[in-house]
């Protein structure tokens, strides 16, 4: 593939090799045909562009050998004769002039539907196909068009950067650009608010004076109404002055893609979509969906904010909170919804507070991925009764106010075949499915390997998930990880509760009564119960009722994970 690069000194590469063009006549040219690329460029013009108003007598000769040195460089077919004069063919690919045409146009797109950040990060990509001075083998008129071709990206990655509160990185490049480009208003009026935005008001103004004097010294005439404006807007104090471009009200949407393999589960999405969009109701709909850890909350949680989305025309909100502090959760949907990131609050009572207050009179769905606890909800649950608040946790919430508390439970086995096939593309043997036990995560996993590795049967797989000591080392596809999902769940666990649950997952696989849990932590029968209740919680150990007596046991699955835990608590057990 050959590059043809004229943002700077004309050069052309092949297979990222620069090629050597020649003569000073020969660049411009191959300048001129570049620049004109599938376009006929007429010999008359050829002749101006190498002579003027004197070519000599054996012009027509000199641009034929200048033609023909090209072909010997580019290839014959590059290069076309007409009657008139010669094209040159290339891709738009080939063209770093038709790139950041292509550039600025996305970055355009990106910015009007609300996606300023990469908006601005096409911007800048842009720019940087520049490499150099200007192309001193273009005649005057192109070389003027390429360089308002940079400006015009420049401006619009500024304004770009402004939106999302960049202010005080650009003062000094826009200083600089101004003192190069003096009579430019654009940018001129990027300098003043860059320097409004940061409180240095009396800069913005001074800007603004200088500015007049120069256009009535120079020009004999007063700056653009609009500039006008812009002045009279920080002179007065409005706190978020902008030229030319106001940021629309922004509409974001974060979801995930619906899992292309979801299954099941029809009658709870049914029952749920229908909570989340009830038409009367006096406060935001919060659901709150727990389960086994690998159950497929977040999945469930997506599939049912798409089904929804319709209902939410303001904005679908998503985020994944990590560790203790939802702050960084607060600071994304706060920029999501248009918040320049120099105006969003440090605090998280501040930032939620804000949240709030934008969500007012609006209809928007947030999805809360992977909440710890209750506090971690709160902030993001608006006044407004128009939005909806759809949360995952490890944990059932009880302690949250006016929530709906949903716990996933696992898959059917006639759900479980269907997964398994959807992956797979052939049902699965009844023991696959079993060592499986209903859960998704466990399931997807078996779907993987058995695509991945074609030259397994559903037998293999499942004879290789037989042995539960080494069955989780099995259960692994790339990130998909059994093992790894339930180590994140049991870290967040108080020491006592992870010493209890390892120490049941050596006994045997029947659920037993709360007094073999207190002989377990050796400790009395209403604290095990306490602990116990608490893994309930954690959807970590399952309840079972036998007549009159509560029992207690655990997934399969669990229970091979917690016997790994527990080698040092073995003799203890016993």
């Amino acid at each position: 593939m050959v590059y043809f690069r004229m943002l700077g000194s004309l050069r052309v590469e092949r297979e990222g090799q620069e090629i050597a063009i020649g003569t000073p006549q020969t660049r411009t040219v191959l300048a001129l045909l570049v620049w004109h690329a599938n376009d006929v460029v007429p010999l008359g013009r050829v002749f101006d562009e190498l002579w003027g108003d004197a070519p000599p007598s054996s012009s027509k000769v000199q641009v034929q050998g200048i033609i023909s040195r090209l072909r010997r460089l580019l290839g014959r077919e590059r290069i076309r004769t007409t009657a008139t004069g010669y094209v040159l063919r290339a891709d738009s690919g080939e063209l770093d002039v038709e790139l950041v045409r292509e550039d600025l146009a996305r970055a355009r797109e990106l910015v009007a539907n609300g996606d300023v950040a990469l908006g601005a990060t096409r911007l800048r990509e842009a720019l940087g196909r520049w490499h150099g001075p200007a192309n001193p083998e273009l005649a005057e008129p192109v070389a003027g068009q390429l360089a308002e071709l940079r400006m015009t990206v420049l401006e619009e990655r500024v304004d770009a950067d402004l939106l999302l509160g960049g202010s005080a990185d650009l003062v000094g490049e826009l200083t600089a650009v101004v003192a190069e480009h003096p009579l430019r208003e654009r940018v001129r009026a990027q300098l003043m608010t860059a320097l409004a935005q940061r409180g240095r008001v009396p800069e913005a103004l001074e800007v603004f004076h200088a500015y007049r004097r120069t256009m009535i010294e120079e020009l004999g005439v007063e700056p653009s109404a609009r500039l006008t404006a812009l002045h009279a807007r920080i002179l007065s104090g409005e706190e978020r002055p902008t030229f030319p471009l106001r940021r629309k009200e922004h509409r974001p949407n974060q979801l995930p893609p619906v899992p292309s393999d979801f299954v099941g589960r029809a009658g709870l999405l049914a029952e749920l979509a229908a909570a989340l969009t009830a038409p009367e109701r006096a406060r935001p709909p919060l659901v709150v969906i727990s389960g086994t850890p690998g159950v497929g909350k977040t999945s469930f949680a997506v599939q049912l904010a798409h089904r929804v989305r319709e209902r939410f025309p303001d904005g679908r909100l998503f985020a994944t909170v990590h560790g203790d502090d939802t702050t960084p959760v607060l600071h994304q949907f706060l920029r999501a919804l248009g918040v320049p990131a120099d105006l969003v609050p440090d605090g998280g009572q501040e930032c939620s507070a804000l949240l709030r207050d934008l969500l007012t009179g609006r209809r928007v769905l947030l999805v809360v991925d992977n909440a710890a606890d209750a506090s971690q909800v709160r902030p993001f649950v608006p006044a407004e009764p128009g939005c909806a608040v759809l949360v995952t946790s490890r944990r059932a919430l009880g302690e949250l106010e006016g929530a709906r508390l949903v716990r996933l439970g696992l898959l059917t086995a006639g759900d479980s075949v269907e997964l398994i096939t959807r992956i797979a593309g052939a049902p699965p043997g009844d023991a696959l499915v079993a060592c499986c036990g209903g859960l998704p995560l466990a399931l997807r996993i078996a779907g993987a390997l058995l695509v991945s590795r074609p030259h397994w049967t559903c037998d293999d797989l499942a004879g290789r998930l037989a042995d539960h000591r080494t069955r989780l080392d099995w259960l692994e596809a790339g990130d998909l990880d059994v093992r790894a999902c339930f180590t994140a769940c049991y870290r967040r666990l108080p020491a006592e509760h992870q010493t209890l649950f390892r120490r049941m997952g050596l006994l045997p696989a029947a659920p037993v009564p709360a007094r073999v849990a207190a002989a377990l932590l050796d400790g009395g029968l209403d604290h095990a119960e306490r602990v116990l209740e608490d893994l309930v919680s954690w959807h970590l150990v399952t309840v079972v009722r036998r007549g009159g007596t509560t029992c207690y046991g655990m997934h399969d699955l669990l229970r091979c994970f917690a016997a790994e835990q527990a080698e040092p608590d073995q003799h203890a057990v016993v």
